[in-house]
């Protein structure tokens, strides 16, 4: 009998635990969770909380329409709300909440991403990031700069570009020349590209 107990015991634990990896809406995220400064590859899907934690889904939608609020679905049926979050992944895109966005205007506009959410369209030593904005009779594009990882998502303007490109010559020298881009979009892309890799990307 004595013997019995401990391995009851085990049982016990191991059941909980299994229990706890295999219920709940956020068992998936607990399960997979890898720290925060862990390399992500770009198919996976998560959601910063607003207190910095992650947690990882195994598909992520954005759900918009007539008469719903815009949210994401993860798993096809957990509800995540942009207000409880500071940024995400959902596959395709990733997006950060308009708190991380150096910026006074308010954006209600849901197409590529949560309301007031901004879309980095490029990664590296220079984030460039875009979100669309009602400026009252259409929705246009705003666009935001972040040096690295850490630093302050600014709103993108002529000054604030040239000075953060100031330590690279070959950067700064594309973005002042008169080549014709459009949209601006992939003129920062690409002056991104060539801050962050020292080449211009193929496909601009």
């Amino acid at each position: 009998m004595k013997k019995a107990i401990p391995a009851i015991a085990l049982f016990c634990i191991t059941m909980l635990f299994l229990n706890s990896c295999g219920t709940g809406k956020n068992s998936f995220a607990v399960c997979r969770m890898v720290p925060p400064d862990a390399k992500v590859e770009p198919a996976n899907c998560f959601v910063q909380l607003n207190d910095g934690t992650v947690q990882y889904y195994t598909t992520l939608k954005l759900v918009t329409g007539v008469l719903t609020t815009p949210h994401l679905l993860a798993d096809n049926r957990i509800v995540i709300n942009a207000k409880d979050i500071k940024a995400y992944q959902d596959g395709k895109r990733y997006a950060v909440s308009s708190n991380s966005l150096k910026t006074t205007k308010n954006s209600y506009v849901a197409v590529e991403a949560l309301p007031g959410f901004a879309v980095r369209l490029a990664q590296g030593k220079l984030n460039v990031y875009q979100r669309k904005f009602y400026n009252g009779s259409n929705a246009v594009d705003e666009y935001f700069l972040q040096t690295g990882n850490d630093g302050e998502i600014i709103a993108y303007s002529t000054k604030a570009m040239k000075e953060l490109l100031k330590d690279n010559p070959k950067a700064l020298d594309y973005y002042n020349s008169k080549v014709k881009v459009s949209p601006k979009s992939k003129k920062l892309i690409a002056t991104a590209a060539i801050y962050n890799t020292g080449e211009l990307l193929s496909k601009n």
